[in-house]
């Protein structure tokens, strides 16, 4: 036990030293938030209800002359500046030659009995419409029936609020930009906390292997207690991997949901966040076992590319069959990517993301990629042994899987 746990401190020194592990562990997510923040601050300063369709309709500045008097107060939501009062079309003229206004509209006396403004601008209108109207209409509306409260609702009639017994069908989540794409994201950072954390294991192995480090370790260290050191140190790393990914759900679903226009009431399950959690460890354990067995048979980390892309080939297909298993979670296609150990940890937590999955085969996958994992340890710890490590002969993908299977 002391000696794998020698060597879990060296694997977990030497992983903490690669740029890409902590900048994908730390720095990515840190940029996810800060970039959700600054969107919710942008969206937070801006008007809702009525005021957002006025100001963001305003263009350039107008003015406004009023013989009818209406115009009491100004109404909020307006940008200064965008709407200027005139005493008389004098004035109001001479701010339009000037060019500090686009136009401006006269309110007649009686404005109130056919309802027609006059608008007067420097620039020619070739089509009916052309003219920007919504800030005007704004002023008049809130002056006309006594304050913004009434106007909202004249402006803004009809607000749904729609309460569904049954949430994963809610019409309103489905629309929704964040809740279509979370399915997508929390297969991504499953995918990528099994792709990175087994890429670096490769190598790590290689690397020693390559200085001749590994020679000496297994002196002392059974192939086994080695391979199960490194596999466990990864591990851990990769825990705190996902666990800050998790982090960003979370802080994103629960703090910044409402600058990000995110439903109100959306969460994402606490469970969903387990299963994550567990299945991109089970998932890391298969192939991190199979990439560390790749590291011991290769020369050089350059001879492992091609090799590393067949070996992760079940996951990169299943990955790509994501938007098959969202839409049709309980279809065949995603029961048998679920089911699949070496497909399963992308798969199910795809199923998962999309709909309801039954406990039982929650669990029964992740049994099953257990026991590959440990099947796959068993397996692997021959790959350690002094006729591969110091052979030099030239690696195949049949000497691998031949190795494998204790052929040669």
């Amino acid at each position: 036990m002391k000696k794998m746990l020698l060597v879990m401190r060296h694997e977990i020194q030497m992983t903490l030293k690669r740029k890409t592990f902590v900048f994908f562990t730390v720095g990515l997510p840190l940029i996810l938030i800060l970039i959700a923040l600054v969107v919710m601050l942008v969206n937070r300063n801006r008007p809702d209800s009525a005021e957002t369709v006025s100001t963001m309709e305003a263009g350039g500045p107008q003015g406004y002359v009023d013989y009818a008097g209406l115009a009491v107060s100004e109404p909020p939501g307006v940008p200064s500046g965008s709407l200027l009062r005139f005493e008389n079309e004098a004035t109001a003229e001479t701010a339009l030659r000037a060019g500090e206004i686009e136009g401006y509209f006269i309110i007649p006396a009686g404005y109130q009995q056919d309802n027609t403004l006059a608008y007067v601008t420097a620039e020619f209108i070739p089509f009916e419409g052309g003219v920007n109207t919504a800030v005007v209409e704004w002023l008049l509306l809130t002056n006309l029936l006594g304050g913004p409260e009434k106007a909202v609702a004249v402006w803004q009639p009809l607000i749904v609020e729609v309460t569904q017994l049954r949430q994963e069908t809610s019409a309103v989540d489905e629309e929704n930009w964040f809740v279509e794409l979370m399915p997508t994201f929390m297969v991504f950072i499953i995918y990528m906390t099994i792709i990175i954390p087994a890429g670096l294991l490769v190598n790590s192995v290689t690397d020693e292997k390559k200085y001749r480090v590994i020679e000496s370790v297994l002196v002392s260290v059974s192939p086994r207690q080695f391979i199960t050191g490194k596999i466990v140190a990864v591990g851990l790393l990769g825990l705190l991997q996902i666990s800050m990914w998790m982090m960003v759900v979370f802080i994103v679903t629960r703090y910044l949901g409402q600058g990000l226009n995110i439903p109100a009431g959306f969460t994402v399950e606490p469970a969903l966040l387990m299963w994550v959690v567990l299945y991109s460890l089970l998932g890391y354990a298969m192939y991190g076992v199979l990439m560390a067995g790749l590291g011991a048979l290769v020369p050089d980390v350059k001879d492992a590319r091609g090799a590393s892309f067949i070996l992760l080939l079940p996951l990169i297909v299943v990955y790509m069959f994501n938007v098959v298993i969202i839409e049709r979670p309980d279809g065949l296609v995603a029961v048998i990517f679920s089911f699949f150990p070496l497909t399963a940890p992308v798969g199910m937590i795809g199923r998962m993301s999309a709909t309801a999955v039954p406990l039982w085969q929650a669990v029964l996958s992740a049994g099953l990629q257990l026991g590959t994992a440990v099947l796959l340890v068993v397996l692997v710890a021959r790959l350690f042994h002094a006729r591969f490590i110091l052979s030099g002969q030239t690696f195949s993908m049949k000497l691998y899987f031949e190795a494998l299977a204790g052929r040669v």
